[in-house]
């Protein structure tokens, strides 16, 4: 699924800037591409890959208005490099935004001039809030999500609030800050640092490009020359499907690593009738992290039931990825759900030392925490 970004605000653009990143890891695939604005010339300047020339501040040329007015997006500017980007086979937009800062709440009207001039779904890719953030941030980020529904064709929610502590706990997923692994450089006792957190948001940023990425590569797989092709190739109509018009979305993810001997050589090793087992290792497994990804990694707290829509993904060396496993999980994922439209495809990396199961969950009228913001917007509202 090949897709244009905008990246609005710091952490908007932090996002983008990480989805670049990975899709400019794979040699022959691009699935991404766009540009990252923000009011902040500082912020701007420490992205890491996209290009320059697609950084835009968002600031007055009118040094006599800096400062009087909150910052605006210049519309004309931004669809034009949109424009200028699009080879023309891009099939959505995505919008980057961080809720709750003061730039996501451009992001509706931005949405309204993209659309009469482009015809192509715009989808938003958001985070929730952390609570340490403060009441205000929270109170803008539900009357954000609320403009951000009327206008897009559908929201993928990652809450900061779980993948904060996830991150944190988990030295893996964090991305070492620039101070860290430094020499030392003087004995004197120094006064007690304080803790750093952008490693963490760093690390979330890292947990959202991973999943949005595969599921973009997967939708463009079966169009590669040369590339493995599923035995149920996805493309990028059935992630479309499954989001547009459905509201609010969460992401789940798990994966595990597979054995570090070469499957023939096992093969050798064990005797004929074993394989039988090993199949059914396989299913087993498949099934295993389907479940663990909707009912432990989801990008936001979510129930299973109150889903209308799904996709299902499974991804790693061909060898591994057990069709037997694959429909279980499919199944009992639409058994599960709402509604009745479960879309699925198996995505063979022969150079991946991992297997994993992406899921879709989308159509959600209720989440907690999107309800719990918006409760606390109105009790300081006065709405009862």
């Amino acid at each position: 699924m090949r897709v244009l970004m905008v990246g609005i605000g710091g952490a908007g653009c932090r996002i983008a800037d990480m989805l670049y990143n990975y899709d400019q890891k794979s040699r022959s695939l691009r699935c991404t591409d766009g540009i990252a604005v923000d009011s902040d010339a500082s912020s701007l300047s420490a992205l890491r890959a996209l290009p320059k020339e697609h950084v835009l501040l968002a600031k007055t040329l009118d040094p006599n208005l800096e400062g009087e007015s909150p910052p605006a997006l210049p519309h004309d500017e931004i669809i034009a490099r949109l424009q200028s980007l699009d080879p023309g086979d891009i099939d959505s937009f995505i919008i980057c935004l961080g809720l709750g800062g003061t730039m996501a709440g451009l992001a509706p009207s931005l949405v309204k001039n993209i659309r009469r001039t482009m015809v192509e779904p715009v989808f938003c890719l958001v985070t929730l809030p952390c609570e340490r953030e403060g009441e205000g941030v929270s109170v803008r980020a539900a009357d954000q999500i609320d403009a951000l529904i009327e206008e897009t064709d559908g929201i993928i929610l990652f809450d900061n609030e779980i993948w904060f502590d996830k991150v944190q706990e988990n030295p893996e997923l964090r991305v070492a800050g620039e101070g860290e692994g430094g020499i030392i450089i003087s004995r004197k006792r120094q006064p007690a640092p304080q803790p750093d957190i952008s490693p963490v948001y760093d690390g979330i940023n890292r947990v959202i490009a991973k999943r949005v990425n595969l599921i973009l590569r997967a939708g463009e797989a079966s169009e590669r020359p040369g590339a493995e092709v599923g035995e149920v190739a996805l493309d990028a109509g059935e992630i479309i499907n499954t989001l547009r018009g459905m509201g609010l979305a969460a992401i789940g993810f798990a994966r595990e690593p597979i054995p570090s001997l070469h499957p023939d050589l096992i093969r050798k090793l064990r005797p004929a009738g074993h394989s039988v087992q090993e199949n059914h290792e396989k299913a087993s497994r498949i099934v295993s992290l389907g479940k663990k990804a909707v009912t432990e990694e989801m990008s936001v707290s979510c129930k299973l039931a109150d889903a209308q829509k799904a996709l299902v993904l499974i991804a790693g060396p061909a060898g591994e990825l057990n069709m037997r496993g694959y429909l279980a999980i499919r199944h009992w994922i639409d058994l599960q759900i709402g509604g009745f439209e479960v879309r699925s495809g198996d995505y063979p990396v022969s150079s991946s030392r991992f297997v994993a199961v992406a899921v879709i969950l989308s159509g959600f009228t209720h989440i907690a925490r999107v309800d719990a913001i918006r409760a606390l917007r109105d009790t300081k509202e006065g709405k009862f």
